[in-house]
């Protein structure tokens, strides 16, 4: 036991690992019941439709926060001690996402109805969009939040946040769900936005009251100049890719057109059973990887972190995609329902652009570690621009198989074009300052 201890301390990949194991675990289970729930009382049209909703819903959050995030976690933890420096920076960084809130709020509401056709086609939920413009400056202030104590490296205060969330959301979904089917599912991804937010505020009462202690006079403009280049990197990433997730599927709605959205939800599926093991990748990038790639100097460091991850890491993901692979059918009954059987011919290509993903994330974050905007820009936005166009090339030639393709396929152009852009830094024994 004190030998896997001692292994578990010294292999910092680990640590990360087991920190989040349970707020990964959580998540996990609470996705089960809501996916379970929705498969056996509203069927495949749900699953497609509440993700629907939910990239409209981070869209909206990224263009109202405009993707500040990670460089409010990156300041509040260089001012963490500097209680005069910080408070500016929180005033500049709530001012920002309070205009911008507000001012996507009230576009949601105005074109509600605009939005509901496109969304939704038949259904109507422009009450509920409405909601959604009338909450969006909480949740977003909430992004905020979590950004400020992600910079305080309160870890486990955002692991308990997660936690709750998590259990409450699962717990709430059975009423909603069931009392009103497809209308409680999609009103279940605005709740549990306000549930994170009300825990938040609850967890930072005591030894973070000092976040909210700040006066929007004290915003500087030197502040949103150090934020410009996050603002622009991360905004893509917020907007662009809900955006074009929409897109995409309502590709799929047009084709298969008389199937409710039947079709979509096989897609959307796959997806969340995938996600399942890349629930567990992401604290590792976000926790320990990207700060890691901000400190570090040269291509050397860069190249031996890249060489840790494929060592220690990367083959334990291989594993669980391979399980998931040959385990589909017992997958599929135990995370959805047997209606949902159909989408088994989707895994491979889906579970191998996922390897490919977690492949490219170890050299893409170093565009967001050295807030590299042009390659970034470049390579974000070519993924969902060549991804839209190939599922719709494929799309009609490979049935919904071709939208799984059209993504493998991306991923190796994206991975190609990561290894373009970082040549020099990568395929060379000379030392490089980066």
């Amino acid at each position: 036991m004190n030998k896997i201890k001692k292994i578990v301390i010294q292999n910092i990949w680990l640590k990360i690992s087991f920190f989040n194991a349970f707020a990964v675990f959580s998540r996990i289970i609470s996705g089960w019941v809501i996916n379970k729930i929705i498969a056996v009382y509203i069927g495949p049209q749900g699953t497609s439709l509440t993700e629907q909703f939910r990239n409209l819903l981070q869209t909206v959050q990224g263009f109202s926060t405009l993707g500040i995030s990670e460089g409010v976690t990156k300041y509040a933890s260089k001012y963490q001690n500097k209680r005069k420096q910080l408070s500016s920076f929180l005033a500049s960084a709530y001012k920002i996402v309070l205009i911008t809130s507000i001012t996507a709020g009230l576009l949601i509401i105005v074109f509600s109805n605009f939005i509901n056709r496109h969304l939704f086609g038949s259904h109507d939920f422009s009450l509920l969009i409405v909601l959604t413009g009338i909450l969006i400056p909480i949740l977003s202030i909430n992004v905020i939040l979590l950004a400020v104590l992600n910079g305080f490296q309160k870890y486990k205060k955002i692991t308990y946040i997660n936690i709750i969330t998590n259990i409450v959301s699962a717990i709430i979904a059975i009423y909603l769900i069931i009392v009103f089917q497809l209308f409680g599912a999609l009103l279940l991804t605005l709740i549990s936005q306000i549930i994170s937010f009300i825990t938040t505020l609850f967890l930072i009462r005591s030894d973070m009251v000092e976040v909210l202690q700040f006066s929007l006079k004290q915003s500087k403009n030197a502040h949103y100049k150090r934020l410009y280049n996050y603002i622009i990197m991360a905004l893509v990433t917020a907007v662009v890719s809900p955006l074009f997730s929409i897109l995409i599927r309502n590709q799929i709605f047009d084709f298969f057109s008389n199937d409710m959205g039947v079709h979509a939800g096989y897609w959307d599926g796959v997806k969340k059973i995938s996600g399942m093991v890349l629930a567990f990748i992401s604290p590792i990038f976000s926790l320990y990887y990207y700060p890691q790639l901000a400190k570090i100097h040269t291509n050397k460091e860069f190249k031996a972190e890249i060489k840790k991850f494929f060592k220690q890491i990367f083959p334990v993901f291989f594993i669980g995609m391979a399980v998931i692979y040959f385990f589909r059918y017992w997958a599929i009954l135990l995370f959805f329902s047997k209606a949902y059987l159909p989408m088994q011919n989707l895994f491979l290509w889906q579970l191998t652009g996922d390897l490919l993903r977690i492949a490219s994330f170890t050299i893409a974050y170093m565009m967001l570690a050295k807030a590299h905007i042009k390659q970034y820009i470049i390579t974000e936005t070519g993924f969902w621009i060549v991804f839209y166009i190939l599922t719709k090339v494929l799309l009609p030639i490979y049935q919904l198989e071709g939208v799984v393709i059209a993504y493998f396929t991306t991923y190796i152009l994206y991975f190609i074009s990561l290894l373009f852009f970082y040549r020099k830094i990568l395929f060379t024994n000379k030392e490089v300052i980066l």
